[in-house]
């Protein structure tokens, strides 16, 4: 299970994350600011998704869905963690805000960044 096999269906592309509340209610967010970090972990810039960072503090378990146009992709299981400052908050700040990009919601700046550690993948190649 090496993340790098999969950049080109998850760098910078739309990916579908889900996560359960407390209650055990779904919830499922786009995010399109991502990045493979390395083999086992994926970055996630929050510009908003305030369900998503509120089930993640309390249930780090995700879901995530990557496709290209003609289906092929993959699902993955692992743990999230959401981050407000720190060297993730950063990458996120300048990785996907540093030419004064204004995100589709109107923000400036990352609210914070979601790093998942890996657990599974399922390729659907």
């Amino acid at each position: 299970m090496n993340l790098k096999e999969y950049k080109e269906l998850i760098d910078n592309k739309p990916i579908h994350i889900a996560t359960v509340n407390e209650e055990g209610n779904p919830n499922l967010s786009v995010a399109s600011d991502v990045r493979v970090l390395n083999e086992n972990e994926i970055i996630i810039s929050v510009n908003e998704m305030v369900h998503t960072q509120e089930n993640i503090n309390k249930n780090p378990n995700v879901v995530i869905t990557a496709f290209n146009t003609d289906w092929v992709g993959l699902r993955i299981f692992g743990r999230g963690k959401f981050y407000t400052d720190g060297e993730y908050y950063d990458f996120c700040n300048k990785t996907f805000f540093s030419n004064n990009e204004v995100s589709p919601f109107g923000a400036t700046k990352p609210k914070g960044a979601i790093v998942v550690t890996i657990e599974k993948i399922e390729d659907f190649r």
